[in-house]
């Protein structure tokens, strides 16, 4: 009788669990305590990183549940490790690895909307061309990729635009393969052949704001399946109330090492001044405090407003700065500095008649030109043009940030515009590889015309950031060197540090 009354006991027990209690796997409850027990950052960051390779496909959560166990339990499987539903740091350093090549590719910037001000993830290292349209931005790729559209509707209800979308979708001979709807946003998922489509709209006001994503699923470098969920998961961050805030996924950033030269401005110089190799920087005496001598770089105007961009070592220190006016030097403004990605934005009152045209993704091999003021007072005042072509898309150790190019630079031109053979701003000129230390790591090797530049989308994002709207530039017909020489001149000037 007493075994009678135990089962029954243990029976009852099982009859009033929950549901959801009885269905879990094992290892379920120690893995969401473990997720639970780490910060909520921590948390949308493993998220994300499952997401970029491959295993997540919804917007982060701060809970543990079902489908998140399933995710990390899939990802282990995959890559030969036990499955517990929790990853060790080996496994998250693997899972890293997987994503990372694909969150380099996309190069995500966070964008804003031009009126409404919210920014959206945008794949900008794919090359996207930004271009300006009535209702925000639209995102299109010279190669035929893939298309972002950035769009807000005044006025217009949130369900008319869910009806409208998903007949759009079927009348193209599209298969919605997801749509969801509720009172303050809908999504929408649909293929047809090698396109697909992702749709998210939220309520924004009197209006509504979302965007379109059309892309080829039959080309891998589009990435299109993490590409569509990262992208949704910022827009959720930021529309949605209570939402968690969402860490940028971080491209591979490499630590600042040698052999890179020192910043490459020119110290100030005389008529009878050594030849440039000779020059050096002394060390202040014993006791007196290093102070900033004269020296220049060079900038160049990024709008019509007198916006003139730089680099942030060219300006570091400086009590005064000053460029050349119809008048003589006029003195300028520092109004932003990013010290990590080498960049300061200056504004002069000067009204330009032209400015850069900022093209992102130049390719591999692309002719490119520098323009700038090196050695001012040594070589001519009148400015520097030198050709060359770019030789790799990352810099020292596969810094995503930076353009390797063979374009000869000199002490001075740091700051200046890097142009494609159509015009467009596509870098800016930063550092070059300092072949003594070179020669001395490889017992002789001297390098040549190995260069940098931060790539022009690292720009984009500084100007965004600071409320400068820039000119977006395509891909065009070629320009003669002659032209393209008066173009750069007219859009530079040497920036003087006192």
């Amino acid at each position: 009788m007493r075994a009678l009354l135990g089962l029954l006991a243990v029976l009852f027990a099982l009859i009033s669990a929950p549901a959801s209690a009885q269905l879990r796997p094992p290892g379920y409850f120690d893995a969401a305590e473990r997720f639970q027990a780490m910060a909520v950052p921590d948390r949308v960051g493993l998220e994300l990183l499952l997401t970029a390779a491959g295993y997540w496909p919804a917007v982060p959560t701060e809970n543990f549940n079902g489908r998140l166990f399933e995710a990390i339990s899939r990802f282990q499987t995959e890559s030969g490790f036990p499955t517990t539903g929790y990853l060790t740091s080996d496994q998250t350093s693997r899972l890293t690895r997987l994503a990372q090549p694909v969150i380099d590719a996309l190069g995500l910037r966070a964008v804003s909307h031009p009126d409404r001000g919210h920014p959206l993830w945008v794949p900008m290292g794919l090359g996207l061309v930004a271009t300006r349209t009535p209702r925000g931005l639209s995102f299109n790729d010279p190669l035929n990729r893939l298309k972002i559209d950035y769009e807000f509707y005044q006025g217009l209800p949130l369900g008319r635009s869910y009806a409208m979308w998903t007949e759009r979708l079927l009348n193209s001979g599209a298969q919605i393969g997801y749509k969801f709807t509720r009172s303050d946003f809908f999504a929408i998922v649909g293929e047809r052949g090698d396109q697909s489509w992702y749709v998210r709209f939220h309520q924004d006001g009197d209006g509504i704001l979302g965007f379109s994503l059309t892309y080829r699923n039959t080309d891998p470098s589009v990435h299109g399946f993490p590409l569509q969920t990262l992208m949704s998961a910022s827009m959720w961050s930021v529309m949605s109330p209570g939402a968690v805030s969402l860490p940028m996924p971080q491209m591979t950033i490499a630590a600042s090492l040698p052999p890179l030269a020192p910043p490459v401005t020119s110290p100030p110089v005389t008529a009878n001044a050594t030849p440039p190799a000779s020059v050096a920087r002394a060390d202040p005496a014993p006791g007196q405090t290093p102070s900033r001598k004269e020296s220049s770089g060079t900038g160049f105007f990024v709008s019509a407003q007198g916006h003139v961009l730089t680099n942030a070592h060219v300006v570091n220190g400086c009590s005064s700065i000053q460029v050349p006016g119809p008048n003589g030097l006029t003195s300028v403004r520092l109004i932003a500095k990013d010290q990590t990605n080498d960049l300061a934005l200056l504004k002069s009152d000067l009204s330009p008649t032209k400015f850069a045209q900022l093209r992102t993704g130049v390719r591999l091999g692309e002719s490119v030109a520098a323009f700038g003021y090196p050695l001012l007072g040594v070589l001519s005042t009148t400015g520097n043009f030198t050709l060359g072509n770019v030789t790799s898309l990352t810099g020292l150790n596969d810094d995503t940030r930076y353009l390797q190019i063979s374009t000869p630079v000199q002490p001075g031109n740091s700051g200046g515009p890097l142009l494609d053979a159509s015009g467009n701003f596509v870098g800016v000129v930063s550092a070059k590889l300092d072949a003594l230390l070179v020669m001395v790591a490889t017992n002789g090797d001297i390098p040549q015309n190995v260069n940098f530049a931060i790539k022009s989308s690292v720009a984009a994002t500084f100007l965004e950031s600071n409320g400068v709207s820039f000119s977006a530039g395509v891909p065009g017909p070629t320009i003669a060197p002659a032209d393209l020489a008066d173009q750069a001149k007219a859009i530079s000037m040497p920036v003087l540090c006192k």
